[in-house]
């Protein structure tokens, strides 16, 4: 697989698991306590675990990828998932942006645009 590739592979799988993290804790509201009496309930809950395996799929990707490309290339990519996660909990969670978010998105895109080019993998 091409270090590009996989480097977007994890910016997605880390974007999703985001997404599958929020719906699984729309379960517990926001009285959420730091308990260790809420694990059961964590450890259930579909929405989490798929989350949970999807980080973990991404963090095994992302050993690959830092074997192939300096890291001062492949982290900043990892940025575009505030990009993806902003746009999926527009879509997916009904969250609302303001203008001045989806500007800043763009900065973030131009950013990582500018140090893939100039860094180079």
């Amino acid at each position: 697989m091409q270090p590009i590739l996989a480097i977007l592979t994890c910016v997605i799988l880390n974007s999703i698991a985001q997404i599958l993290l929020k719906f699984g804790m729309r379960n517990f509201g926001k009285n959420l306590s730091l308990s260790i009496t809420v694990i059961p309930s964590l450890i259930s809950n579909m929405y989490v675990i798929f989350g949970a395996v999807l980080y973990a799929m991404s963090f095994i990707l992302w050993l690959y990828v830092l074997s192939k490309v300096k890291v001062s290339y492949a982290y900043p990519f990892i940025s575009l998932s505030y990009v993806l996660v902003a746009v999926l909990g527009t879509f997916m969670l009904g969250e609302k942006l303001t203008i001045s978010a989806w500007l800043g998105i763009c900065f973030v895109v131009i950013g990582v645009v500018l140090i893939g080019v100039s860094i180079g993998g």
